[in-house]
């Protein structure tokens, strides 16, 4: 396979690990009491942390595998770079409309024409956003009242839940069972719904599970929402990580969705572009125009040197993303092969992402206390299933978004890890 980019050192970023501390509200006393209550609930990320002691682990010397963080390892491609010097370079540094610069959003509605069927208005049905984190903010904010519920998958990329805490929304979550393929069951979403749900949460493919949902899928959840009158909120982030023929549907394409569906996108995960936060809100102008009143009152507008650069992903070669997701599909073939291999594992193929959620269950150790544990005795930095939602416990999330080099290394010292751990449990 042809090398198109290269990889990132992971070394490069700096924590404070001070401020990713258990401890509720240390150091701050009486102040403490001033805290909205809104925040008082809500911890800081559990991926995060593991990230910060495994960077500490280093500068100890110690070398860790990389399998906490959802971020490709590839550097962002040549002339997506060079696109946002020119920018720079041309002056291009001053505030942009609040809903991204017209190129940008052209590029984007051609190419949710190309790939997705939506037919979107780069005018008013488009708003460039800082990371699709900020896009889900801005949505949740535009449409969740206090009391709202939101049904949303259990496991799931943590920030959607408190994203909804914060906005006063009441998150229900949906059990994802390993058996069904941790696919999102259309019956329990029926079953979930009362007279206050306003929204159905998606992501697929799936963090942290990697499962894509089917179209069949997609459209009885399309009925359920049509029927119920409901929103989606639909997080397609890892759309062009899909492997084994699988296709990516976004459910707004489904008949009578567009008008109740919120697409949510960006470039972090395709084009190795997670530091240039930079991702998009896109739909029917009825709907984003609410959302564009909430990101002008948030960030305004996304970095403008940036948002040429988007535009040069959408519109150039996407070789690389080809390359890339090759790559990933090598390294999740591997994990997937030594894991399935190793007593006290089970584990689900992902279909996309670049996740593997395997189950410990068997080892009967806390999710938490499992990835202390493959940290310190593995040097495996991963993050525990828990952390994206109460199904998770007995789960591990695994980003195989690092060399297949390390993942080898990774894979050996687990299965040492696994062995030890059985045989003090037998004795």
């Amino acid at each position: 396979m042809k090398k198109s980019y290269g990889r990132i050192n992971w070394k490069y970023e700096i924590l404070d690990c001070q401020f990713f501390a258990d401890k509720k509200d240390e150091g701050l006393g009486k102040m403490s009491e001033k805290i909205a209550q809104r925040i008082q609930s809500i911890p800081f990320s559990s991926i995060r942390k593991v990230f910060a002691k495994a960077n500490e682990m280093e500068k100890q010397g110690i070398n860790i595998t990389h399998m906490e963080i959802g971020r490709p390892d590839f550097d962002t491609p040549e002339h997506i770079k060079q696109a946002a010097i020119q920018a720079m370079q041309e002056g291009k540094v001053h505030y942009t409309p609040n809903s991204g610069i017209l190129p940008l959003r052209e590029a984007i509605a051609k190419k949710l024409l190309r790939d997705n069927g939506l037919t979107v208005d780069p005018e008013k049905g488009i708003v460039a956003a800082v990371g699709c984190k900020e896009a889900v903010l801005d949505t949740i904010f535009a449409f969740i009242d206090p009391g709202d519920e939101v049904i949303l998958p259990d496991p799931s990329w943590l920030e959607y839940r408190y994203i909804l805490t914060l906005a006063g929304g009441v998150p229900v979550p949906v059990p994802l069972k390993p058996e069904e393929g941790f696919l999102l069951n259309p019956d329990d979403v029926r079953n979930r719904i009362t007279d206050k749900t306003k929204m159905i949460l998606l992501n697929s493919p799936h963090n942290p599970t990697g499962s894509v949902l089917p179209e069949a899928y997609l459209k009885e959840i399309a009925s359920i929402a049509i029927e119920h009158d409901l929103l989606v909120l639909s997080d397609e982030i890892y759309e062009k990580l899909v492997y084994d023929g699988v296709k990516h549907v976004s459910i707004a394409s489904i008949p009578g969705m567009f008008e109740r569906t919120i697409v949510i996108n960006g470039f972090s995960k395709a084009y190795a572009m997670d530091g240039w936060r930079l991702g998009y809100i896109a739909g029917d102008a009825k709907l984003i125009q609410p959302v564009l009143k909430v990101h002008q009152y948030n960030t305004s507008s996304a970095t403008s040197f940036v948002q040429d650069g988007g535009t040069a992903a959408y519109l150039g070669s996407q070789q690389t993303v080809t390359d890339m997701v090759e790559a990933f599909d090598a390294r999740r073939k591997l994990v997937v092969k030594r894991l399935q291999t190793m007593p006290g594992v089970d584990c689900v193929e992902p279909k996309g992402a670049f996740y593997v959620f395997p189950s410990f269950n068997s080892l009967k150790i806390p999710s938490k206390k499992l990835a202390e544990l493959l940290l310190e005795k593995a040097h495996i930095a991963c993050v525990p299933g828990n952390a994206f939602g109460n199904s998770g416990e007995g789960f591990i999330r695994m980003a195989y978004s690092t060399s297949y080099e390390q993942i080898e290394g990774a894979m050996d010292r687990l299965a040492t890890f696994l062995e030890e751990t059985l045989n003090h449990i037998s004795n």
